[in-house]
């Protein structure tokens, strides 16, 4: 071979090595890295406070982009949010990867909160027994990776963390229709895009289980510092009725529980239906117990996050309720330590004094999974 085949051989290896490293994709076209244009616009003009995932299964449904976007043109108007969406392509659908990539966000606009629309996009497990499965999105909520918290086979482990961002999942049941599931999601945000003028008017019913409230009684009790408290304890189920025909601003129920309803009464079982939830005349439902945070499948205890079935659990009832806009469900009185570390202590007064429930979960200890179901922009006037 002479020299002028070998120099041309040269140049041709050099170009095709050119070609292969310029269209090779590179992590920054991964859903993890913000820099991508795929994710990322306007990003020297217009800060961004919410993030908006929608899911493999949703993300190219018309109608339903259509109802995202009229929600956050009402959200920019109302409190002045600039919402950025985001849709998963199906080999993104990680939740860590979901997690890298709203920790990057963070980094460059202390977002305020995100959504989660979609009950395909995977999610962590906090845990899951006898057919109960509940999700766990503290990895979303904090900032710092797995060093904000802890991992075991059978979950998320619910040491005391920082929430840094409000998470909201909309997640309907899984084994339902397309198209039923495309309606609620788009009921669900026409809900949140009307009557954003939400008054507060001072009426709080708590109702306990005497069987569980040694810790949490005195926490409910000092509410009535924030409006006007209807507390009951061991209540039956005809007073149960007549404080469905109330009307509230927030309704909060506490005693043994699992994803379907709770008992409310120590002597006799006085069982609160999830169901009932559609009959509330309150804008706000809050749950504290076990397992009111998930949902049922048809999978017993094997530490995975399985899919949902029945259509009676807290959470879906952000779809099928007229007036809730915002259920919190998850053990929200918890205490115990040497400083607060519940919901009802940390986050209600700030919600209840006006400020986005988002920014009043935002930059607080708490325990225990707590899962927010509903519009992470709602505030009281």
């Amino acid at each position: 071979m002479n020299q002028r085949t070998t120099k041309s051989s040269l140049i041709i290896i050099f170009i095709t090595f050119l070609i292969l490293i310029t269209t090779t994709p590179t992590t920054s076209s991964f859903l993890s890295q913000p820099t991508s244009p795929y994710l990322f616009t306007n990003t020297a003009t217009q800060p961004i406070d919410m993030l908006i995932f929608i899911s493999p299964q949703y993300s190219k449904d018309t109608q339903i982009n259509k109802a995202i976007e009229n929600y956050a043109s009402t959200v920019k108007t109302h409190i002045n949010w600039n919402t950025k969406t985001i849709k998963i392509p199906n080999e993104k659908n990680n939740y860590k990867l979901i997690d890298e990539t709203i920790e990057n966000y963070y980094a460059l606009y202390q977002i305020k909160a995100c959504i989660m629309i979609g009950e395909d996009i995977d999610t962590a497990l906090a845990g899951d027994t006898e057919n109960m499965e509940q999700p766990s999105t503290i990895p979303w909520a904090t900032t710092g990776g797995e060093k904000a918290y802890e991992i075991s086979s059978q979950g998320i482990i619910c040491k005391p963390y920082k929430i840094d961002i409000c998470i909201s999942i909309i997640y309907p049941t899984y084994e339902q229709d397309y198209l039923l599931k495309k309606d609620k999601i788009i009921s669900a945000f026409n809900k949140f895009s009307n009557n954003r003028n939400t008054q507060y008017n001072s009426q709080i019913t708590i109702l306990e289980s005497s069987d569980i409230n040694k810790n949490s009684k005195q926490i409910y009790e000092d509410l009535a510092n924030f409006g006007n408290i209807y507390y009951k304890e061991d209540i039956d189920y005809k007073e149960i009725k007549e404080t469905l025909t109330k009307t509230n601003s927030l309704y909060i129920i506490h005693g043994h529980s699992n994803p379907s309803g709770t008992n409310l009464n120590k002597y006799e079982k006085t069982w609160f239906s999830a169901d009932q939830i559609d009959n509330l005349n309150s804008t706000v439902f809050l749950a504290d117990g076990c397992y009111v945070a998930g949902w049922w499948s048809n999978q017993n205890d094997n530490d995975e996050l399985d899919k949902s079935i029945d259509d009676c659990w807290y959470g879906s009832k952000i779809f099928t309720s007229k007036n809730v806009r915002l259920l919190v469900l998850g053990p929200i009185s918890q205490n115990g330590y040497n400083q607060p570390v519940s919901f009802i202590e940390n986050a209600l007064p700030d919600f209840l004094n006006g400020k986005t429930i988002s920014e009043s979960i935002i930059g607080k200890t708490y325990v225990g999974n707590i899962i927010i179901t509903g519009d992470p922009t709602l505030n009281f006037l």
